[in-house]
């Protein structure tokens, strides 16, 4: 590509280099993927086609997250979504937010004093959910790439967020003042997605050659473990035995 800049008597020609096939800027590309239906990525556009999904198929992403039969990119069927993960950690971080907080404040009735919403803890849960959900299936990915598995980012994307299914029942239920039926239901959670996790991601890193990469396996393990000890400890752990010890009889 030339660009001629004249000034006065002086004429400058500056040439640009493109790469071969480059045509990011193409006004002619852009005319044959408008007429073949497809978008620029830097349009709104472009991104409408993950969120194309029914109620139908949202439900049923999520009940194959609770009963792992079978394998996830079965269900996927090449149409991933992010609609579902979003939505479905958002849910998460609802209900969480709102048993902390009523668990919190039962607590205060009980010692008889004002409860206050801490909204530190809404944004808390933001952060822990939000960067599980997709911190860790972008690692996950890279890692997986870097191992030659050919990974779908979407695909990788829909099983941690379709994962966190298990936790809203958990989080809801989690509001019980007997703390060790509070661990139970957080083992129980972080087993069902620990194991709907693994199958799925073992059927990825198995296309490695490397048998190292079965180390990736440990270290999702370990990282989903960490998950599930935060949520418990941060937001499942009002003491109510103290409050009904100060109970006025």
């Amino acid at each position: 590509i030339y660009l001629t800049v004249n000034f006065g008597s002086c004429r400058i020609d500056i040439a640009f280099a493109t790469a071969p096939g480059g045509d990011f800027f193409d006004p002619h590309r852009q005319i044959q993927d408008e007429a073949m239906g497809r978008k620029p990525v830097w349009s709104l556009d472009y991104y409408t086609r993950y969120f194309d999904v029914d109620t139908k198929q949202v439900l049923q992403r999520c009940f194959h997250s609770m009963y792992p039969i079978g394998l996830f990119e079965d269900v996927l069927n090449d149409n991933p979504d992010l609609y579902g993960p979003f939505w479905v950690t958002t849910t998460v971080i609802f209900t969480t937010f709102v048993s902390s907080s009523l668990a919190a404040s039962i607590v205060a009735y009980m010692h008889s004093t004002p409860y206050v919403y801490n909204f530190g803890t809404l944004s808390f849960a933001v952060f822990v959910l939000y960067s599980y959900t997709f911190g860790s299936a972008i690692l996950v990915w890279a890692s997986t790439k870097y191992y030659g598995c050919q990974p779908s980012l979407l695909n990788i994307i829909n099983m941690y967020g379709y994962s966190m299914t298990a936790w809203v029942p958990v989080s809801i239920l989690c509001v019980m003042p007997y703390d060790i039926v509070r661990w139970i239901l957080v083992a129980v959670a972080f087993a069902l997605t620990a194991v709907f996790l693994i199958k799925n991601l073992y059927s990825i890193i198995a296309r490695a050659d490397a048998k190292t990469s079965r180390l990736l396996l440990i270290g999702i393990l370990i990282g989903h473990a960490i998950f599930a000890i935060t949520l418990k400890l941060s937001f499942y752990s009002n003491d109510f035995r103290d409050a009904a010890n100060d109970t006025p009889t």
